[in-house]
């Protein structure tokens, strides 16, 4: 479990071939919940590997309504699933080295996170920059990962909680309230956001209309 209510699952393609995706793309797994087979859209969560290409890594929130994503959750280890992909263009159109700022919140930070693998394969490219908005502490995905590249250099994290506790001494709203503050007007970062479209079309909105931004430079991607 990543959190309470997100549980991540770590997946191998049987034939032992590469998965073949692109950081940011994504894939349908073909699930079966109770009597019928649904397919359903998931990020992959990880970047491809020289040593194992035909691992890869998703993250699944539990619906109390959602059959596929409680049948995902209740999926025991060594299980199979049928996939298809990889499918997508929310990929980076930047070399690594080049400035990014990377914006998600909840599950949409997987792309991202597949992104950031990517990025540091370079031991020389700058550190990363992701702004992560979350509900609470408990939400933070992947929170010891990102937390252990930042103590190394290897990140700049800026999390984000819309309802934290007394405790939480970070930054607190929605992330759209901080992109003044992370953004170089004068050398404007490509910005790759990814969460529900609430959240990316404000984003966007903050971007193209208070801070000046060419949507070329905005690369989005909405997952409801």
């Amino acid at each position: 479990m990543l959190s309470p209510t997100v549980r991540g699952l770590s997946l191998a393609c049987t034939d032992g071939a590469a998965l073949g995706h692109v950081a940011g793309q994504w894939v349908n797994l073909h699930v079966q919940a109770g009597a019928a087979l649904e397919k359903r859209a998931y990020s992959v969560a990880s970047a491809a590997d020289a040593a194992h290409p035909e691992c890869f890594d998703i993250a699944v929130t539990l619906v109390q309504e959602g059959s596929v994503s409680q049948a995902l959750h209740a999926l025991p280890v060594g299980a199979t699933l049928s996939i298809d992909g990889p499918h997508g263009f929310f990929t980076r159109e930047t070399t690594h080295g080049q400035a990014a700022l990377f914006v998600g919140t909840g599950t949409g930070v997987c792309p991202l996170r597949a992104m950031i693998q990517d990025e540091l394969r370079d031991p020389a490219a700058p550190a990363p920059r992701l702004l992560f908005g979350c509900r609470s502490e408990a939400d933070i995905l992947y929170r010891e990962e990102w937390e252990t590249l930042v103590r190394a250099g290897r990140l700049q994290l800026y999390a984000s909680l819309s309802q934290p506790s007394a405790q939480w001494s970070g930054r607190r709203g929605y992330v759209q309230t901080h992109l003044r503050s992370l953004i170089d007007l004068e050398h404007k970062p490509h910005v790759y956001v990814c969460g529900l479209t609430r959240m990316v079309s404000e984003v966007r909105r903050v971007l193209k209309d208070e801070l000046g931004y060419d949507r070329k430079l905005i690369h989005s991607e909405r997952y409801d």
